[in-house]
């Protein structure tokens, strides 16, 4: 079920007609007229709480049409003046109503314009009473249409009026000599009003009931899902919006789907066959196949065939007459023709889109009865695996899982002329990740475990690697079948089989993988605080006169997603004292009443990982879907608690400087906009406030922490291995117990930079002007410069190879200049990125060694 924040387009409607409905009886009241079914049913509510029965709910009242007709003539005839936001919300149900209404009956019926329902019709009449008595315009051209920006203001005037008008307050009358007292509470009756619709004035046409209507919305809201969805996957294979990005919004959009229908198909049976039927009989049309061009349905009637879902329908109950019990169904290559992917299909009859339609997925859901039989654990969960695999096991067909499979259908057909379908987009991410994992355990061989990053975090890291090698590099579903010997029956499926035709998926597993390297990057950051430590090195070197140039835009990076205020506590130091400082309180050595007090205690302390400050994931909205697509605690996972992130932007708007102009067109920003007026929000917006945030933290998403760490522990060395001889003599040959302790040696500069400063001589050496520099410091910047010219932006240059977002994160005006080429700067670096066997991997398909 739907929360209520998020509307359907039914649910926006009846909002509207009960708001509108509560606005005429409240002004009505104002104006001494109380309807007598009001006054009944508030004494009925009063002998309920004189028996003791519970009276704090609002009271139920149900406004007919000959009510509200009755309200708008007292409000008329009143000296009110209608606010223009209560038209516009009757006015936005009334065009939705007739809309889907019109679509029903049949575009271009002569009958259209006369055979809405009589509620519609009412609803109009009483618009058109009250539109006099609105606030009129001084302006003489006032009878123009209103600009964009005048509708959308009335648009956020309405959602205003919604949210303030969701319950009436209704005041009892009083004696006279009682109405010069205060007005008490208990003296208030809280009514919450819904419209009946269905009156006895209402005609008998079965087309017309409010049920049908209710129906039509659904199917109207799956369309406009469906075509968003469409326009997603577009954007993807035009690469403008990541993998990740249209499989999530997919993914996410069946998902609400499916809350939508299950609300409508508990009060239906066969709600797509009733409403063909219906639609059918009333344009006059036999619904009979059109069985000569190879149709199951009358080609007259195929745009309501196509709203109603009736051919995966069709498709789906051919497919499970044939499932049987403890059987597996195997798909006899060419039975149905010969699937061709660069066929134009624009050009191709419906009989043949039907045909090619079949050919594809009944090719496919075999694998699904495999998922089934085989109780297969995929690496992630996806609506579209989800109600196959259950449609295997039950052979019930759905509404949903009719869009669901149309869905499947209409992505594999968008996708079709890509050179460069989803599952290379995975496989290549998959060899990236594999051989970060390979680096990173290559490294940990050099050193000793940590005593302070558990081996649980090792084990995830493997487990990474495990799934990419498992589902990416080989084929378990093709080891299944070997194992199984069902390679021996039918027609042999190609290597990987579902991954290559299932795009929605791959992109979940690949957003899962990199959830999960994000996070156990960051715990693995945290715990080693190397990378933390290198920062305030960095910084200390970039801040003497001989080491500004030393560039480091991958660090840069780092500190942009985390922000300098938590690496640094506060912002960026300015000298090796207040360096040492803020970095004593970063790692937890200094408490913060002894960082107040520039204390320090006796004898070195070394950081164990268990004080040092945390990072936490700054990418909110994939966080969101953490649990859903890796696992743990779903309480507040999932879109449906995206709330709360409306909510925080809702209230960064309202701390915007006045004098800041924000952008018109941002969908972000209108959203915002609109979720502060009302807090609803409708399905759609949802959707595109999602892929908007989802382009966003996508470069942030796929830092890569453990590549970072790596590279943070080489540099470590090389300044340990240089200065060793000062280290032994300054804090004797002890000053690291272990590697695991490498990081250390970043307090062990600090330290002797601040009592470099603080040497008596030091004041006489800058007495010319000139700054001194500590030399421990600058050796360090030595080794950074030469270190930093081949890895100082590998995590950067991944970024830019892999991300959609080009939008760099950190400030690179050489690759705005010099890089503005895309493709031909993929192609110069992914080699650096793969690696030599990883690039021949990916062109030979042969696993990595």
């Amino acid at each position: 079920m739907l929360p209520e924040f998020l509307q359907s387009s039914y649910a926006r409607y009846k909002a509207d007609t009960n708001t509108f409905a509560t606005w005429l009886l409240e002004t009505a009241s104002q104006c001494g007229y109380r309807p007598p079914t009001l006054s009944a049913t508030i004494s009925n509510a009063e002998k309920s709480k004189s028996k003791g029965k519970k009276a704090a709910d609002p009271l139920r009242y149900s406004a007919t049409i000959k009510d509200l007709e009755k309200l708008s003539q007292v409000v008329a005839s009143s000296a009110v003046t209608v606010p223009k936001s209560v038209l516009t919300i009757a006015k936005r149900a009334i065009k939705l109503r007739k809309t889907v209404t019109s679509w029903f009956l049949g575009q271009g019926d002569s009958r259209n314009n006369k055979s809405h329902a009589y509620f519609i019709t009412a609803l109009e009449q009483i618009c058109e009473t009250l539109e006099w008595k609105t606030t009129q315009p001084s302006k003489p051209d006032a009878k123009q249409p209103a600009s964009t920006s005048e509708a959308q203001n009335d648009a956020a005037d309405a959602d205003m009026f919604v949210n303030k008008f969701a319950v009436l307050t209704v005041e009892e009358p009083q004696d006279t000599a009682a109405q010069t007292q205060p007005t008490s509470a208990e003296s208030k009756k809280i009514v919450k009003v819904t419209v009946d619709e269905e009156s006895e004035n209402e005609p008998a046409d079965p087309y017309l009931r409010h049920s049908i209507f209710k129906t039509i919305c659904l199917l109207r809201d799956l369309k406009n899902m469906r075509t968003f969805i469409s326009k997603t996957w577009s954007e993807y294979r035009d690469k403008k919006i990541d993998l990740m990005n249209a499989a999530v919004v997919t993914d996410s959009a069946l998902r609400l789907a499916r809350d939508l229908t299950e609300e409508v198909e508990a009060d239906w049976d066969n709600v797509q066959g009733i409403i063909f039927d219906l639609a059918a009989s009333y344009r006059g049309i036999n619904p009979t196949p059109s069985m000569e061009i190879g149709l199951p349905y009358n080609k007259d009637i195929a745009g309501v065939a196509e709203l109603c879902y009736t051919p995966t329908r069709v498709l789906l109950e051919s497919f499970a007459n044939v499932l049987e019990v403890d059987h597996q169904p195997v798909f006899k290559k060419g039975y149905f023709g010969t699937y061709n992917p660069k066929a134009d299909r624009e050009r191709m009859s419906m009989g043949q889109k039907f045909n090619e339609d079949k050919i594809i997925l009944l090719s496919i859901l075999p694998e699904f009865c495999m998922i089934n039989a085989f109780d297969i654990q995929m690496p992630t969960g996806d609506a579209v695996t989800e109600g196959l695999t259950e449609f295997a096991k039950t052979k019930k067909v759905t509404l949903w899982l009719c869009f669901v499979s149309q869905i499947f259908l209409d992505v594999h057909h968008i996708m079709r002329h890509s050179t460069l379908g989803a599952f290379g987009d995975l496989r290549i991410s998959g060899l990236r990740i594999q051989k970060t994992i390979d680096d990173y355990l290559q490294l940990s061989r050099t050193h000793p475990q940590p005593k302070f990053w558990p081996k649980e975090g090792d084990m995830e890291i493997q487990a990474i690697g495990s799934t990419v090698k498992t589902w990416i590099i080989e084929d378990m579903f093709l080891d299944i079948r070997v194992l199984s010997e069902l390679d021996r029956i039918g027609s042999p499926p190609e290597k990987h089989a579902l991954f290559s035709q299932h795009a929605i998926l791959c992109g979940l597993v690949l957003f899962s993988l990199n959830l999960r390297m994000q996070s156990v990057g960051q715990k693995l950051v945290t715990q080693w605080y190397d990378v933390q430590q290198l920062a305030f090195l960095h910084n200390l070197v970039i801040n003497t006169p001989t080491h500004k140039d030393v560039r480091w835009p991958d660090m840069d990076a780092f500190i942009k997603i985390h922000g300098e205020s938590h690496i640094f506590i506060g912002s960026r130091p300015k000298n090796a004292s207040e360096s040492l400082n803020r970095l004593e309180l970063a790692t937890g050595i200094s408490s913060a009443a002894n960082f107040a007090r520039d204390s320090r205690r006796n004898g070195f302390h070394k950081p164990d990982g268990k004080n040092a400050r945390l990072l936490e994931p700054t990418t909110a909205v994939a966080k969101l879907f953490f649990a859903q697509y890796v696992g743990g605690p779903r309480e507040d996972a999932g879109i449906l608690h995206i709330d709360r992130i409306l909510d925080e932007l809702s209230q960064k708007l309202i701390l915007e400087p006045s004098g800041k102009e924000l952008q018109r067109t941002n969908p972000e920003v209108i959203i915002a906009r609109k979720w502060s007026n009302a807090h609803t929000i409708d399905t759609l917006q949802l959707l595109v406030f999602l892929k908007s945030k989802l382009f966003e933290e996508e470069p942030i998403l796929m830092y890569n922490y453990l590549g970072m760490h790596k590279r943070s522990v080489e540099l470590l060395r090389l300044i340990r291995d240089k200065e060793h001889h000062k280290f032994v003599q300054y804090f004797t040959p002890a000053y690291m117990p272990d590697e695991t302790f490498i990081s250390n040696i970043v307090l062990l500069i600090h330290h002797v930079a601040r009592g470099s400063s603080q040497n008596p001589l030091a004041g006489q050496l800058a007495s010319g002007g000139a700054q001194v520099v500590s030399r421990i410091v600058g050796s360090a910047g030595d080794v950074m410069r030469e270190y930093l010219k081949k890895n100082g932006d590998v995590a950067c240059k991944e970024l830019r190879v892999f991300c959609k977002n080009k939008k760099p994160i950190q400030d690179d005006i050489a690759y705005d200049e010099d890089k503005s080429d895309e493709l031909v700067y993929s192609l110069l670096n992914i080699e650096d990125v793969l690696g030599p066997s990883g690039i021949a991997s990916l062109q030979t398909g042969i696993p990595i060694a």
